[in-house]
């Protein structure tokens, strides 16, 4: 499969130059859905790092309902891109999301006063492997 990264990350600044990259997508969100919803990346394939799996046991979700909210994404829920920090002193690029999104009937809801908060990135050489940094409600 081909890389998920949409830019050559090389080329960016590094955490200590400039933490937020501005709206610009890092990951290609259609690919990574198109993966999920054809079962090459599933359960297995999500690491949490740093506070994602306690803040996903906080909403009483598993893995699979968090790849399923992701699959619901859309281009208008993207916040940005920036690095971010897993706790342990590494640093992962990410794309940040906020959806607005019915977790009972697993669907977007516009009209929802809720909406979830969600910041990942992938295996540095673009592979199938999730990597969560956060997910939470939106502030």
């Amino acid at each position: 499969m081909a890389s998920l990264w949409l830019v050559d990350r090389a080329k960016l600044p590094t955490p200590q130059q400039r933490r937020k990259l501005g709206r610009m997508r890092v990951i290609d969100l259609a690919g990574l859905q198109q993966a999920i919803s054809t079962g090459a990346l599933g359960d297995g394939d999500v690491w949490m790092a740093g506070r994602s799996s306690d803040q996903l046991q906080d909403l009483q979700w598993d893995v699979g309902d968090l790849l399923e909210c992701i699959a619901r994404l859309a281009a208008a829920d993207h916040k940005g891109a920036e690095w971010c920090e897993d706790g342990r002193g590494n640093w992962y690029l990410c794309d940040a999301y906020s959806i607005p999104y019915d977790d009972t009937r697993r669907c977007r809801d516009p009209r929802s006063f809720v909406a979830y908060y969600l910041k990942f990135s992938i295996d540095e050489d673009g592979s199938l492997q999730l990597i969560m940094l956060r997910n939470h409600l939106s502030r």
